[in-house]
């Protein structure tokens, strides 16, 4: 039997000041040339138990460790970080934070860790060109990293660890900003590394992703190792997965209809899906009542804007977009089609170079953002340009606190948000100590207290691989509140002005806007931009009719 190239035996490791362990009594063993999956809820341990894989642990990040790990013939605990780059090399989740900062373009940036490594320059740039065309981004060699968006961003740092070409490649939340294209791409590019002989441990929360690309899947729960099987074996399996992937929810309620093929096994990747629908079966048609806004109740109104760039990249070109009271608008498009920078026209972040945005009629061209906090509020695709309290109470009660509120509306609207995300326990702690997903639902609470006509988020979905309304815990009777981008099961009365917000499940039955299962009804308006969003987000497939705004290439187009 091949020896393993990673060996972990009873491993467990504490953050300073920590209870819990992060890790606790995890063993296991990879094989060279497999793709290993890491999935799990967000806290569950994956992107820990990855930085220890890369030796991060203890001489990164401090904590109390235990057990024995190999990793490729050394011990990533007793070994520095350069020492195990050459064999070990991770992507974590948060591409900017990977950027080196000295790079003035992407090709430097790829062949930087090369080049400090002191390989011959021809197989540097052999190496950095191949990298760039397996992630697509060689039209954007000569950009700086730091004019890049936040999907480009990533397909960067990917590159220049499939530049450095390690015997063990480490993944962490790899998808998490890329387009589906590239999603899709990243696999396939993943499978035969593998098949060369490279190893791929990926921790990820696309569970389709997981079932079409990985050879093993690991679960974590609470820090435990609780599952080690094939993909079809965990994924297939809602108490071993801890959630099912679209494909399963889907090939059940196919089987439920009776348009599921005898014997066909249950869908774990698309293509299955695809080739388990009978197609020979009859299909009761299906009608469902369209939600619309009426159309006096424009709240945004987006005429012809064009965006140029300082650095002359040109990235909107005569955009038109009404956006009316009550409307979820999912925004998709390629990474760099301009997603995040037409969501930061909205509120004045930025300022259009031709055409005008008007809220509730007004051109906000001379209104600080400031001051249109409770018209239009956006949470950042990454939030760490959001957060900067020190207690997720005191991040939340910021904005509510500027609006010359009462203390006790203010306290309302703070307990009201932190209950809706699931953050009312953790309200004393600091932000940057939770998982990268929870410290998004911190910066869509604060959102969320500004209780605005208007919110919009861009890419909210990263780092969580759940169903977006699934993280406040158990379901009210009567819930009544606008949601945001994770749209939780827990609701509370509330009243803004002239909107009221609802949280259920839609009724079919009714023509009117009634409350729907992503959280958002008659109220405010939500904007959802994303490369990969999620179905149960956009109305249009799921629950109720919206409208959808695509972008490509700085236009867009509505339906």
């Amino acid at each position: 039997m091949t020896t393993p190239i990673i060996s972990v035996d009873q491993l467990s490791f504490s953050y300073r000041r920590q209870t819990t362990p992060a890790i606790a009594e995890v063993s296991f063993a990879l094989q060279p040339g497999s793709v290993t999956a890491l999935i799990g809820k967000a806290g569950a341990g994956k992107s820990t138990l990855c930085a220890l894989l890369a030796g991060f642990m203890p001489q990164f990040f401090r904590g109390k460790t235990s057990g024995s790990l190999q990793v490729a013939g050394r011990d990533p605990l007793n070994s520095s970080i350069i020492e195990m780059l050459p064999h070990a090399t991770m992507v974590t989740s948060q591409a900017s934070t990977q950027i080196s900062g000295v790079c003035f373009s992407v090709a430097e940036e790829v062949g930087f860790a090369l080049q400090n490594l002191s390989f011959p320059i021809a197989e540097i740039t052999q190496r950095v060109q191949r990298a760039m065309e397996l992630m697509e981004i060689t039209h954007l060699a000569e950009r700086s990293p730091f004019q890049l968006s936040g999907g480009q961003q990533q397909r960067l740092v990917i590159a220049a660890a499939l530049a450095l070409s390690p015997p063990i490649l480490i993944l962490d939340e790899p998808t998490a900003q890329l387009d589906p294209p590239a999603v899709a791409a990243l696999g396939v590019t993943l499978r035969n590394l593998a098949q060369a002989g490279q190893t791929i441990v990926v921790a990820e929360h696309h569970l389709d992703w997981v079932g079409a690309y990985a050879d093993r899947v690991l679960v974590l729960r609470d820090g435990h190792l609780i599952a080690d099987d094939a993909p079809r074996a965990i994924l297939a399996d809602v108490t071993r997965a801890d959630g099912r992937p679209y494909c399963v929810r889907l090939s059940h309620h196919a089987q439920r209809h009776g348009v599921w093929l005898a014997n066909h096994p249950t869908a774990i990747t698309p293509a299955e899906l695809s080739a388990g629908i009978d197609t020979a079966a009859p299909v009761a048609e299906v009608t469902r009542p369209l939600a619309t806004a009426p159309a006096t109740s424009t709240i945004l109104d987006i005429e012809n804007v064009s965006f140029t760039y300082p650095n002359g990249v040109a990235v909107l070109h005569g955009v038109n977009l009404q956006i009316a009271k009550g409307e979820r608008i999912a925004l998709l498009g390629r990474n760099g089609a301009g997603k995040s920078t037409l969501l930061r026209h909205f509120n004045g972040l930025l300022r259009p170079q031709q055409g005008r945005v008007k809220l509730h009629g007004r051109d906000i061209k001379a209104t600080a953002p400031g001051a249109l906090a409770q018209q239009a509020s956006i949470v950042f695709q990454d939030v760490r340009n959001q957060l900067f309290a020190a207690t997720i109470r005191a991040e939340v009660t910021f904005g509510p606190s500027m609006l010359k509120l009462s203390a006790a509306e203010v306290t309302r609207r703070v307990d009201t948000a932190l209950a809706i995300c699931g953050l009312t326990a953790l309200a004393d702690t600091h932000p940057y100590d939770l998982p990268v997903a929870q410290r998004r639902l911190v910066a869509t609470a604060a959102i969320m207290a500004l209780e605005s006509d208007l919110i919009a988020l861009d890419d909210h979905r990263h780092g969580s691989r759940h169903r977006p309304w699934a993280v406040g815990g158990t379901r009210q009777p009567r819930p009544r509140f606008l949601c945001g981008p994770n749209r939780p099961r827990r609701a509370h009365p509330s009243r803004c002005g002239r909107h009221r917000y609802a949280l259920g499940r839609p009724d079919k039955r009714s023509t009117h806007p009634a409350p729907t299962r992503s959280g958002l009804a008659a109220g405010a308006s939500h904007v959802c931009r994303s490369g990969d969003c999620a179905p149960e987000c956009v109305g249009a497939r799921v629950v109720s009719t919206v409208s959808v705004a695509v972008t490509r290439g700085g236009s867009t187009a509505t339906w």
